[in-house]
């Protein structure tokens, strides 16, 4: 009897009964003293060798390259910042009555033991006191709510049109509107006209010049092409992606209202006739009032998580073991 009840007691299923007993019982003991969100302190923040293999191992594994100096360091960067957003979020209690993390309480619990009659709050409770509020989801979605709270200013002014026309001026060839050109070409094609391919375009060029066709007529004269013959307020770079460069290089030079050619392209020779062409640009601050607003906007909030980063860095003492080569670009005020 005594010998089957000590193989009893050295059971693994009877110890994890006992350890989970164990931990809800301490869940009783502290539960009435301990806070809703367990409290982090300001303290310092440290970047270990260990840490800084495994970030070279992850970068290895993701680029299939060993890390140079300077993306080593913008890992490690990363890694800071990271940290000061997850804590400083904690310590603003970002977590609390959050209904994301709440969630993740919630399952973390009703995986740990099957507790129906328990409401999501006191689960939430329970995960909080034994410590399961600390995981890798929870940690990347108050990095995520944190940057968020930096980035956002409740008070920002409306932005106005000298703002927007600004930005317009630093940025002038993102919204450069690209030189275009309407053009109509008639098509000879190496598989139809064989040897003759030469002499049929230089007397289809005859004909173009002497007859001056409508537009609607010119599909009718072309061998068939499945691009079509009409093209209308086309940039050079579309051009050069349907006809190569040297086609698109040509068009943009060829005199208005003439039929020109024959021009070669990978499919064949080209009779070109170009409508009307118009140089770059800049367009108007309606035309991109939308696009423009999105881009001042993101352009403040990341000047303000940049700035908050910075108070945040001043509240906490950082430091790298065993990187004392950063850049003081990369490194910030590391201790």
């Amino acid at each position: 009897m005594l010998a089957g009840s000590g193989r009893w007691l050295r059971s693994p299923p009877l110890h994890f009964v006992l350890i989970g007993a164990a931990l809800f019982g301490m869940r009783a003991l502290y539960v009435s003293s301990v806070s809703p969100a367990r409290a982090v302190e300001r303290r310092t923040i440290g970047i270990s060798a260990e840490r800084i293999r495994n970030l070279e191992q992850d970068f290895r594994r993701r680029w299939d390259a060993s890390p140079t100096s300077e993306q080593l360091a913008a890992s490690i960067e990363q890694e800071i910042e990271s940290e000061l957003l997850y804590r400083e979020a904690r310590v603003l209690g970002l977590d609390v009555d959050d209904p994301s993390v709440g969630r993740r309480l919630v399952e973390k619990m009703r995986a740990l033991a099957h507790r129906p009659g328990s409401s999501p709050t006191e689960l939430i409770r329970e995960a909080r006191v034994l410590g399961l509020d600390d995981d890798l989801v929870i940690r990347g979605l108050l990095i995520t709510k944190m940057r968020l709270f930096l980035e956002t200013d409740p008070d920002e002014a409306p932005l106005t049109d000298e703002a927007l026309a600004e930005y317009v001026a630093r940025h002038s060839e993102r919204f450069m509107q690209p030189a275009v050109t309407s053009f109509s070409q008639v098509f000879m094609s190496p598989a139809t006209r064989g040897e003759r391919l030469d002499a049929d375009a230089r007397a289809m060029l005859a004909r173009l010049r002497a007859q001056r066709p409508a537009p609607e007529a010119i599909g009718a004269l072309s061998d068939p092409f499945p691009l079509g013959s009409e093209y209308r307020a086309q940039p050079r770079a579309r051009i050069a992606g349907r006809f190569g460069p040297s086609f698109a290089e040509q068009v943009f030079s060829l005199p208005l209202g003439v039929w020109s050619g024959p021009i070669a392209s990978p499919f064949g020779l080209h009779l070109v006739v170009v409508h009307e062409r118009s140089a770059a640009q800049q367009p108007s601050l309606d035309a991109v009032r939308q696009q423009v607003s999105e881009a001042v906007r993101a352009e403040l909030a990341a000047a303000r998580l940049e700035r908050g980063l910075a108070r945040l860095r001043g509240l906490y003492e950082i430091r790298v073991e065993g990187r004392a080569d950063l850049s003081s670009s990369a490194k910030g005020p590391f201790s």
